[in-house]
């Protein structure tokens, strides 16, 4: 079953490839220039003039000139930050509703902006919540486990965070699909999850597994996960939610 799923999002992207190629990467220029802007600001309120400064025997108190403008800086670059977290949210909002297009046919890039200013709020508030639930997981499990059992715990619980997080694997595109609420796309991602975890998981490790073995092989390695990889995924994601639906 889990092979179907693979080879159906391998099939998709190949006849698309280029639209999520190209929608990839100005989502790509996009999130990086509003990093690089905020990361900018950082080095510059510092006093910190490139990169290599980093690598100094001394980055000290004396490097800043007052309190004030550090705070300030590091203010404006949080800022900068969560834009590009927010405007992440709405473009994988964007990349599953290219998905789910995808799989009626063809897509264009165009469909991830347009999608993603029609979907992005509810795509960003779904991001949040399961990100909340995530972050509270992990405290539970880690922070309890990791008390009791100090280094076997925290492995453990960090595990059992990751085996929970697979519930929420189709949340995006109950939105795309199904034009559901966060709640309710949550609900749906959890119901159908429930009753297919181990083909769920099993999709899971395989493009888990795969993008890690790519990170071994640099630049190119990342460059076929976020170009590639990623987009099957959606794919095979979005597919197995239409075919498990109640």
């Amino acid at each position: 079953m889990v092979f179907e799923y693979i080879k159906r999002g391998w099939q998709t992207y190949k006849t698309n490839f280029m639209s999520f190629i190209i929608a990839g990467l100005i989502a790509l220029i996009i999130v990086g220039i509003l990093i690089g802007i905020g990361t900018g600001i950082i080095f510059t309120t510092m006093g910190i003039s490139s990169f290599a400064e980093l690598r100094g025997p001394e980055i000290t108190i004396s490097r800043i000139v007052s309190v004030f403008p550090l705070f300030m800086g590091l203010s404006i670059s949080l800022i900068f930050y969560l834009v590009a977290m927010l405007l992440g949210a709405l473009f994988i909002t964007g990349l599953f509703s290219m998905a789910a297009e995808a799989l009626r046919g063809t897509t264009e890039y165009k469909t991830m902006f347009s999608a993603g200013k029609e979907l992005g709020i509810i795509g960003i508030i779904t991001s949040i919540i399961v990100c909340l639930i995530a972050l509270i997981l992990i405290f539970i499990f880690i922070g309890a486990l990791g008390i009791i059992f100090p280094v076997i715990g925290s492995v453990v619980g960090f595990i059992l965070s990751l085996l929970i997080m697979v519930f929420f694997s189709f949340s995006y595109s109950g939105i795309v699909v199904d034009d559901l609420g966060p709640i309710e796309t949550i609900q749906r991602s959890i119901s159908i999850t429930k009753k297919n975890y181990s083909d769920v998981f099993g999709l899971l490790v395989f493009y888990t597994g795969v993008s890690l073995a790519l990170t071994f092989v640099p630049f190119i390695g990342q460059i076929i996960i976020y170009f590639m990889l990623i987009p099957m995924s959606s794919i095979s994601l979005v597919f197995f939610y239409k075919r498990n639906k109640i």
